[in-house]
């Protein structure tokens, strides 16, 4: 967790933060620059945004980042102030994220479609970055949030407006469920990193899945039958991502959908199902070429047991898509686990 009461806890949060990238830490500057550079920081690593901070000596924040599966999570706690997305930084900018944010400390008001958002420690609620918002923090805090990117769900536009900007309780309700596991994954995070985790982002959103649909049911606004059946299709996909002859017409068929069918459901992922096959594989190979418990597997071991039988077609799939060769990711696993076992002796010491 980040703290601002004085220099010296700033300090020990930012000695602690272990695998979180410290990006910002107020102490380090002086106290002239540390409200514009906050303002850079918050601006480069959300998305654009109008922020009012009533001038004081004595301000403090800390900015860290980390990532679950590819999602960036960006920590930061500061003092009281007031955060803006314009219709004109939108226009600014191309990126479209469904940001979750997770209440650590303090509170915090979010309004979007003309309604309000009160959160607590535990709360948490999502905000949509391609309409206007305003995020209020009346006193001290810290929130940790989730850019999701809107691709990762399959609700529509409509469903999405219904669910923005709504408190999701952290302590009752089945939203609770999904307040421990954020709560854990932002603390946790502190310590190690959960970058090519794959596996708990599917199982992060599928229960923020569950908790979006309880809370439109809620509303009285089910989710629609392509929502759904996407879904179910999703479902389909993972379970069987290891059949190297799984396609588009297996997929169909087994929904009870024609070709074209099927292609309009995918319309909304604005992917093809080929693409989307592809990159769930892809994904999970990348963790698998991370992840200790597979030391023992040969990269060609590991890409046919997720479908790529060609393994120079597989080099060149995953180098196109992540920029790095699967040897060199399991070389810089390695390295890094290095580093922390070495981290961790020094620490002990």
């Amino acid at each position: 967790m980040l703290h601002l009461h004085g220099a010296e806890s700033e300090v020990h949060a930012a000695a602690s933060q272990g695998d979180a990238t410290l990006i910002y830490s107020s102490h380090e500057l002086p106290s002239r620059d540390r409200i514009p550079i906050w303002n850079e920081v918050v601006w480069r690593n959300y998305v654009p945004l109008q922020i009012k901070i009533a001038p004081h000596d004595d301000f403090a924040g800390q900015v860290a980042l980390t990532q679950l599966g590819g999602v960036r999570v960006v920590t930061s706690g500061s003092r009281a102030q007031c955060i803006t997305r314009t219709p004109k930084l939108i226009a600014q900018d191309s990126e479209e994220y469904l940001m979750l944010g997770l209440q650590l400390k303090g509170s915090a008001n979010i309004e979007q479609h003309a309604r309000q958002a009160q959160l607590q420690a535990g709360d948490f609620v999502f905000w949509d970055t391609r309409q206007p918002y305003t995020i209020d923090f009346p006193s001290d805090w810290e929130m940790a949030v989730f850019q999701f990117p809107r691709s990762a769900f399959t609700f529509s536009p409509k469903s999405i407006d219904a669910f923005t900007a709504l408190t999701l309780h952290g302590q009752k309700g089945v939203t609770q469920i999904a307040s421990r596991l954020l709560m854990g994954i932002a603390d946790e995070a502190r310590y190690q990193t959960f970058e090519h985790d794959t596996p708990l982002l599917e199982h992060t959103l599928g229960i923020l899945d569950f908790c979006i649909n309880h809370k439109l049911t809620d509303c009285e606004l089910p989710p629609n039958y392509n929502e759904v059946l996407l879904r179910r299709i999703n479902g389909y996909i993972g379970a069987n991502l290891q059949n190297p002859q799984l396609s588009a017409i297996e997929i169909a068929q087994a929904h009870g959908l024609s070709l074209s069918q099927l292609y309009r459901v995918f319309q909304s992922q604005r992917s093809t199902v080929g693409d989307y096959i592809r990159q769930r594989r892809l994904d999970r190979i990348k963790f698998e070429l991370v992840n200790p418990a597979s030391r023992h597997l040969t990269i060609a071991a590991v890409a046919r047991k997720w479908g790529f039988l060609d393994t120079p077609h597989f080099n060149r799939v995953f180098k196109a898509q992540y920029k790095i060769t699967p040897q060199q990711i399991q070389h810089q696993a390695l390295s890094d686990r290095h580093l922390r076992t070495n981290k961790s002796k020094n620490i002990v010491e």
